[in-house]
């Protein structure tokens, strides 16, 4: 599917408050973790939908990931419902098969010289395996070549010596892209996360620890009635801080100085790096948020830190068992839940009353809706590598 075709009859119209027409199918001709590697499996293929379009992914004969569209040219079914053969995807219902790049390579009624599978092609994305994910560059990439998939990957992804990573399963929400992405804003946490997220201001363990799921962090005594909030600039934007009754912060974990790369960033990457109680070793959570049709979103997610030896290594893994993943799980609940009471994107628009702190919120909006409008005037904003570098 062509931008052309996605823009919607007039790329002047606006479906919402700041929304240009086609906009709310997301951004084309970037690179997206659109599965896990291991949803993968050598000889069968996986249909999935993003940015609006069907797809089918396989693993060629050497393990290499494919993509292309999932509409057999012949007669339209989905070749996600056939085999593998030999590297190669073949249509169930009549046989015909396709590589990698899209070319028919076999009709089997066809003699093998015949010139007839040379006009029925299918619509083929670079595709390439990183970091525990399968990615695909979907767009034109005749008119917006793909830049390199380690110039625009996050750091962690590129150096598995340096790191180690803790993926979540993929969540699939059902609301629009753009409101997942207004969904990260820099002060609902110390509200919506303000029983998950806060711990006491000493070190894990203790007396009266909540050790609910395995979680060793005590929890503050605070009700929720006696906070309050501050809202503080850093250099990624404004955040909020959970006080208690005394105006003293309740630890939550966000940074406020300190850290590297971008909190947003093209084409739907959110970074936030995190303490999970004073004392523990700091992660940082990433996130794309991408658009499966207007009114779903696929959020693929992971959890990265720094780590070496096996000793380093075994300790991340367990603070990701007790602490972390259940953390993590109950906050991405929490938000979810949030995001999916909006309904409709125009309705959810509407009638917003924005405060100061959400000017943020106002910059990302801006920054995806000036993406889609330099792609109908024939420009791409590509993100600089300095974006994806690890936090801290």
């Amino acid at each position: 599917m062509s931008l052309m075709k996605q823009r919607g009859p007039s790329h002047h119209a606006e479906i919402a408050r700041g929304v240009p027409a086609g906009l709310e199918l997301g951004l084309r001709n970037y690179w997206y973790p659109v599965l896990r590697s291991d949803q993968l499996e050598a000889g069968r293929p996986h249909g999935f939908k993003v940015l609006n379009e069907a797809l089918v992914a396989w693993r060629d004969a050497a393990g290499r990931p494919n993509v292309i569209r999932d509409k057999c040219p012949h007669r339209g079914v989905k070749l996600s419902a056939g085999r593998v053969l030999a590297g190669e995807i073949q249509c169930a219902w009549h046989g015909l098969r396709f590589d990698g790049s899209g070319r028919c390579k076999l009709i089997p009624w066809e003699p093998q010289d015949s010139r007839l599978p040379a006009e029925v092609g299918v619509n083929a994305y670079p595709a390439a395996e990183l970091g525990g994910w399968i990615w695909s560059y979907i767009g034109e990439p005749e008119n917006f070549p793909p830049p390199r998939l380690e110039d625009v990957a996050p750091e962690e992804l590129l150096h598995p010596d340096r790191f180690i990573v803790f993926q979540h399963p993929i969540d699939v929400w059902h609301a629009n892209w753009l409101q997942a992405l207004d969904g990260s804003d820099g002060f609902h946490a110390v509200t919506l996360h303000s029983d998950s997220q806060p711990v006491a201001a000493d070190p894990a363990g203790g007396a009266g620890g909540d050790q609910s799921g395995g979680n060793p962090l005590r929890r503050p005594l605070v009700p929720l009635a006696e906070r309050r909030t501050r809202i503080v600039p850093s250099p990624q934007g404004l955040r909020g801080i959970a006080l208690d009754g005394e105006g003293k912060p309740i630890h939550h974990g966000h940074f406020t100085e300190g850290w590297r790369g971008e909190r947003w960033t093209l084409p739907c990457l959110f970074t936030v790096p995190i303490v999970p109680a004073p004392g523990l070793p700091a992660y940082t959570a990433r996130l794309y948020q991408f658009a499966i049709d207007a009114t779903h979103t696929q959020t693929s997610r992971w959890v990265a830190m720094r780590a070496t030896g096996d000793a380093e290594r075994a300790r991340c893994r367990e603070l990701w068992e007790t602490v972390i993943g259940p953390r993590q799980r109950q906050v991405i609940a929490e938000d979810r839940r949030m995001i999916e009471t909006l309904g409709d994107l125009a309705e959810s628009r509407a009638e917003e009353h924005l405060f100061h702190p959400d000017q943020d919120l106002l910059a990302v909006r801006r920054m995806m809706a000036d993406a889609w409008r330099a792609q109908l005037a024939g420009s791409r904003p590509v993100p600089a590598k300095e974006a994806f570098v690890f936090p801290f």
